[in-house]
């Protein structure tokens, strides 16, 4: 995976809240990567939506069983949904 370990990225001191970045294959395959915060969580995303090996189709940044934000892939490319 293209997606950096939690412990490579920046701490945001302002938001440390449990986040989850959580990237769903073509297969249906989940993978979720703990992260350091809600911020980070969606830089992560998009680094994944633009530069992961296996195809996605959808990528969700949860925190506290919330989704923060997601987006689906398309014909179009990506899309936010939420």
């Amino acid at each position: 995976m293209n997606v950096s370990e939690p412990n490579d990225a920046p701490c945001d001191a302002g938001d440390a809240r449990p986040t989850s970045l959580i990237l769903v294959e073509q297969s249906g395959v989940k993978h979720e990567i703990p992260q350091v915060s809600p911020v980070v969580g969606i830089i992560e995303a998009e680094q994944a939506m633009h530069g992961h090996r296996v195809p996605l189709r959808e990528v969700k940044v949860v925190s506290q069983h919330q989704a923060i934000a997601r987006w689906k892939a398309g014909g179009l490319g990506w899309r936010r949904v939420a």
